[in-house]
């Protein structure tokens, strides 16, 4: 009788210990992530240079990495990557095939990507559930695991980890795990913030950019 009253306070004890350290762990997200945002939200613009490493183990693929860059201006972006470069102005899309010189137009939809150019450093602020992932260092600087589940189970991806630098509440690196094996390893390389940048940067420009071929999909 002992045994067993003993057996069921352990228990009991050992998973309010678990339910408070899930708490504390998901506490401890929040305040990284409020600092997070609120020193993206203090950015005029942001720039960025990262890399893309997409890698399938479960089919042996070789991990393949391209090398991009991306300015962000409120719900503006320009992102060149591999071939293409694509503007958005808020409102419309243009995709350019810079060595075919195709384009493509469309309304922009904020909605159509989870996570995209225009929110890539914002995304995790809605339909995730977030805690601390642990903490590491590298190359002398300390950083952050936040692990991201999605709250609707219906997504293309089980989680997501950002990697986040703890002097500057910076976004180092987004790993992002699909349910069909594929896993993507955004690294960013590096990050200036509050350039002079024009609205029209983020527009496409034929005088720059001329087009052998149009597809308007407004």
């Amino acid at each position: 009788m002992n045994l067993f009253r003993t057996l069921a306070t352990t228990l009991i004890i050992g998973t309010t210990c678990l339910a408070a350290t899930q708490v504390d762990l998901e506490k401890k997200a929040k305040v990284i992530l409020d600092k997070v945002s609120k020193s993206y939200k203090a950015y005029k613009n942001v720039h960025a240079e990262f890399t893309i490493t997409s890698e399938n183990k479960a089919e042996k693929v070789k991990p393949v990495t391209e090398k991009g860059k991306i300015w962000v201006k409120g719900d503006k972006y320009k992102l060149e990557f591999d071939d293409q470069i694509i503007f958005c102005n808020g409102k419309t899309v243009w995709t350019y095939f810079k060595l075919s010189k195709e384009l493509t137009i469309e309304n922009h939809d904020p909605k159509a990507s989870e996570i995209g150019p225009s929110n890539v450093f914002t995304f995790y602020q809605k339909g995730f559930k977030a805690k601390h992932d642990g903490n590491y260092t590298k190359s002398n600087s300390k950083f952050d695991k936040v692990a991201l589940n999605p709250e609707d189970k219906k997504k293309p991806y089980f989680y997501v980890t950002l990697h986040i630098q703890e002097s500057n509440s910076a976004i180092n690196q987004v790993d992002i795990s699909f349910k069909n094996g594929v896993r993507q390893t955004i690294e960013v390389k590096s990050q200036t913030p509050n350039q002079a940048i024009d609205n029209k940067f983020f527009e496409w420009n034929p005088t720059t950019y001329p087009a052998s071929t149009t597809d308007d999909l407004r």
